[in-house]
């Protein structure tokens, strides 16, 4: 028997949820994740002011950018997915977002480097409850085969995120640039630079309340939560042949991803000439839309595969995907005599690359729920951690190769040789795909599962 039709949902409580309400808490936490991506990413445009300020060095700047932020977001997460499983998202994701936000609020009252830098510690703290919590609100939310479309939108969050933080931090900038210097009790005279911080903090503080229209959820059972850590090991164990291909498969494609973020910019302004101003201003018009529409279609397209009985479409849509990926970017950054061919390469790229929507989606229907936000915490700490750390690396190590102005090639061979390996893996996966295969025969199974 196959999934046809709509599935009703309930949440924990026991409660029918209508569309209406799951998409505007989808609404709401998209909102939330477009200014976590505020908060995080400010900083990038204040780098100057703030290293005059403190009369500190690069280097000391990009543990800012970087590691302060990084360390404790994925080490929160696999506390936050423990956490998800335990506690009541709502209230999580609510706490959180008082925390990132007011880290943020802090970094603008900072006196010195080293509380800014602790400040940066718990914004990336805060933030790292909201993929987690966001993933399993969906899963309770929604049906399976209107999960992947739920996740990706919240995906399109993030990448809208990135935009508005460069849009709204100029302005914010400007506008503190107008402002004479205060000086306050206690705290000493603010820079431009701190009031931007200020701003950027207190609409968290105003907008996480919103968080409480997302349905409620009942309190986990004490004897579940008592074996749920042996419990969690035997599925791992039993189910080690899905989540390894599904870990390495969409991991490789992360550090694809990363690789060809990190040097893209580099490989125009190298190799074609471009000036800056000019690529923020395509990455911004037309990159920028492209992932965004492309994480949708993406979990459009893999839901409706699944609703009409493909029990591995998680997997088979995207190592299509990976392949396709793979020819764009070998050819197009392979052949670029001309400017044109590898920004047309690269924009269906853009389109196609967005994953994280579909690999959330496949652990949320895969992966039962008592287990699903610690799984889904590892998967967010591990896909995150190897694109970071290997994907600049990778593509550096192919430059030093081949020399410094053959950069394309190397963004060639990351895409060929990463966008391969992610095909082959996937469409191999497909076979360990039989908890999706159970649900989809099943649909009493589903609304249990709920």
């Amino acid at each position: 028997m196959t999934l046809r039709g709509r599935i009703p949902v309930k949440n924990e409580a026991g409660n029918t949820i209508s569309s209406f309400k799951a998409w505007f808490s989808i609404a709401v936490i998209v909102l939330l994740v477009m200014f976590s991506m505020i908060d995080r990413n400010a900083v990038n445009l204040m780098i100057d002011p703030i290293r005059e300020s403190f009369g500190i060095n690069d280097f000391q700047i990009s543990l800012l950018q970087g590691p302060a932020f990084a360390i404790f977001f994925l080490l929160g997460s696999l506390l936050m997915g423990w956490m998800v499983d335990k506690y009541s998202n709502r209230w999580l994701i609510y706490i959180g977002v008082v925390v990132w936000s007011m880290a943020t609020i802090a970094s603008g009252f900072a006196g010195s480097f080293a509380i800014l830098l602790a400040a940066r510690c718990f914004v990336g703290l805060g933030e790292s409850v909201l993929q987690p919590a966001g993933w399993n609100i969906v899963s309770k939310l929604f049906p399976p085969h209107r999960q992947a479309t739920a996740i990706g939108t919240l995906t399109a969050g993030a990448q809208l995120g990135v935009a508005a933080s460069f849009l709204l931090t100029g302005f914010l900038i400007a506008e503190a640039n107008q402002v004479s210097m205060v000086s306050l009790p206690f705290i000493g005279t603010l820079r431009p630079w701190q009031w931007v911080f200020i701003a950027a903090g207190v609409p968290g503080l105003l907008l996480a309340t919103l968080v409480f229209v997302v349905p409620s959820e009942k309190k986990a059972d004490k004897t579940f939560e008592k074996n749920s850590t042996n419990g969690l090991v035997v599925f791992i164990r039993e189910n080690r042949g899905f989540l390894a291909h599904h870990f390495l498969g969409f991991g490789l494609l992360s550090i694809m991803v990363n690789g060809a973020a990190a040097w893209g910019p580099t490989y125009l302004t190298r190799i074609h000439g471009m000036e800056i101003k000019d690529i923020g201003l395509l990455l911004g018009l037309v990159g920028v839309p492209l992932g965004v529409g492309g994480v949708i279609v993406a979990g459009w397209l893999v839901d409706r595969s699944f609703k009409r009985g493909t029990p591995d479409a998680h997997f088979s849509h995207f190592a299509v995907r990976a392949f396709l990926v793979a020819l764009l970017g070998g050819i197009g950054f392979t052949f670029d005599t001309n400017v044109i061919f590898p920004l047309i390469c690269f924009g269906f790229i853009q389109f196609i690359q967005p994953f994280s929507g579909v690999a959330g989606a496949s652990l949320q229907i895969s992966v039962p729920q008592k287990y699903r936000g610690r799984i889904s915490a590892i998967f967010i700490m591990f896909y995150n951690a190897v694109g970071m750390m290997l994907g600049p690396s990778f593509v550096a190590l192919l430059s030093n190769l081949f020399g410094s102005d053959k950069l394309g090639m190397a963004l060639a061979i990351n895409y060929l040789v990463l966008g391969v390996g992610a095909f082959l893996l996937l469409w191999r996966g497909r076979k360990y795909l039989t908890v999706s295969n159970r649900l989809i025969e099943n649909p009493k199974m589903i609304m249990e599962h709920e």
